[in-house]
């Protein structure tokens, strides 16, 4: 891990002693009469491009009126690197550091989706067979009854199950009761909080519509199958093989800092939206539940546990999940006791595409999926990240006032996090890409800096 700010920046002068960096350049070929001449060359090369990065990054802090954030560069096989903004609190004044927790919304359903093809690699789940094989009562679209729906479509967004409505205050619920109802009252057209509206027209496997309901049905099934927890099975099964102490309950996570608070800014003040600290008079969000660990039904409801955008986890652990499915990819290396090289592969398949005008593009930024993976197709003026690279794969989340995004391009072995606890304007885009402008700015400038370190190939 290598933090930057004027230290580091100073401390740059004396790398060409470090034997680490000698080990990095001198790899190049077995004998090398001067290695000391390439990691000069290096040195000279990132000091400036360093410079320029953290001036455009400052400036951007400063357009945006950002209240934190961190941008995270992972190149090849070097150490990531990391660049906090601002501050996770207003109140404290807390500095954004690489192992500050975020609750990172959406980028939450591709860890959920990990731990679903970690149960399709042990066997346990076919992604294929009906949901009614594991829940034991039939979820179907009302319009298609004959037509199962699938684990497959659910990790796709091709289900046919949509938000609404119904969802909301089915969630509501959900968040607010000591016992949560279960999901069969929403899904089934006898329950309590059924609604045909939560099907969309389209036969499921036919359209592409994201929804987060999908990933609440994809955490239950999580606990169906194993007898877990969500929480604790995706971290004994996610997490702890790769050390990260990332958790989706305050049982599971492990952090020594807060959560960054999040924040928006109507009317010019800044109003916490999510995760405030004790100091502002509300409760860190996450805590109530479950109250008591061995009342947790298994199997029943796992949507309070936010398989669809509550993990908590840090920039710097991001980064972790992020090196292991590009190392699967790259160099068919899988942590022991994670996933198999097979299933990421299996994952960043292509499922769905833009190109066949069966869905919601939402605006251009989806232009393929995979399985709870979002990919990066580079299409100009829409799903662009970083215009070097052909294709990336990831994941997004906006909610509460942070926006989030964390991806890798396999081809180059580049990773890269970006993300905000909030900015003190309302969100926009441009004509250069469907990610927000705030985070276009962000990548146009890490682009430069990969570009100027030669991390491109």
């Amino acid at each position: 891990m290598i933090l930057h700010r004027a230290l580091f920046i100073v401390s740059l002068l004396i790398l060409p002693t470090s034997p680490k960096l000698l080990a990095n350049n001198t790899a190049k070929s077995f004998v090398d009469p001067n290695p000391f001449t390439h990691i000069a060359e290096d040195t000279v090369r990132k000091l400036p491009a360093l410079q320029i990065l953290e001036s455009r990054l400052d400036s951007i802090t400063n357009t945006y009126d950002m209240m934190g954030g961190i941008l995270a560069l992972g190149c090849q096989d070097s150490e990531p690197e990391f660049f906090p903004l601002g501050v996770s609190d207003y109140i404290s004044q807390e500095p954004i550091t690489p192992q500050t927790p975020f609750r990172i919304a959406s980028i939450s359903k591709m860890i959920t989706a990990l731990g679903v093809m970690k149960l399709v690699q042990e066997d346990a789940i076919d992604l294929d067979a009906p949901l009614e094989v594991y829940f034991g009562y039939p979820i179907r679209n009302p319009k298609y009854p004959e037509e199962p729906i699938t684990t497959r479509q659910l990790l796709s967004h091709q289900s046919s199950i949509r938000d609404g409505e119904a969802y909301n205050r089915f969630l509501s619920v959900s968040y607010s009761s000591a016992e949560p109802p279960s999901l069969r009252s929403l899904l089934t057209p006898d329950g309590a909080y059924y609604s045909e509206e939560l099907f969309g027209s389209k036969a499921p496997g036919n359209w592409f519509q994201y929804s987060n309901l999908n990933y609440g049905i994809l955490g239950t099934l999580v606990e169906a199958v194993s007898n877990q927890a969500f929480d604790v099975f995706i971290k004994e099964h996610v997490f702890l093989p790769l050390g990260i102490p990332a958790g989706f309950s305050s049982y599971t996570r492990n952090y020594d800092q807060w959560p960054a608070t999040l924040y928006r800014k109507p009317g010019g003040v800044w109003t916490v939206q999510a995760d405030g600290r004790p100091s502002e008079g509300t409760p860190q969000d996450g805590e109530k539940y479950p109250s008591k660990r061995d009342n947790v039904s298994i199997g029943i409801n796992a949507i309070p546990y936010g398989p669809q955008g509550s993990l908590r986890i840090s920039a710097e652990d991001l980064m972790r999940i992020l090196l292991a499915m590009q190392q699967a990819l790259s160099s068919g290396y899988s942590p022991e006791n994670w996933l198999h090289t097979q299933t990421i592969e299996e994952m960043v398949g292509t499922q769905w595409s833009a190109d066949t005008d069966q869905g919601d593009d939402y605006h251009g930024l989806f232009r393929a999926w995979g399985l709870g993976v979002h990919t990066l197709t580079t299409t100009e003026g829409n799903d662009i990240l970083l215009s070097s690279s052909e294709r990336m794969f990831g994941h997004s989340g906006l909610a509460y006032g942070l926006v989030s995004s964390a991806y890798f391009d396999p081809q180059q072995e580049i990773r890269i996090t970006f993300i905000t606890n909030g900015i003190g304007i309302p969100f926009t885009e441009d004509d250069r890409s469907a990610f927000y402008s705030v985070e276009k700015d962000v990548f146009e400038a890490a682009e430069r800096y990969l570009k100027t370190i030669r991390c491109f190939r």
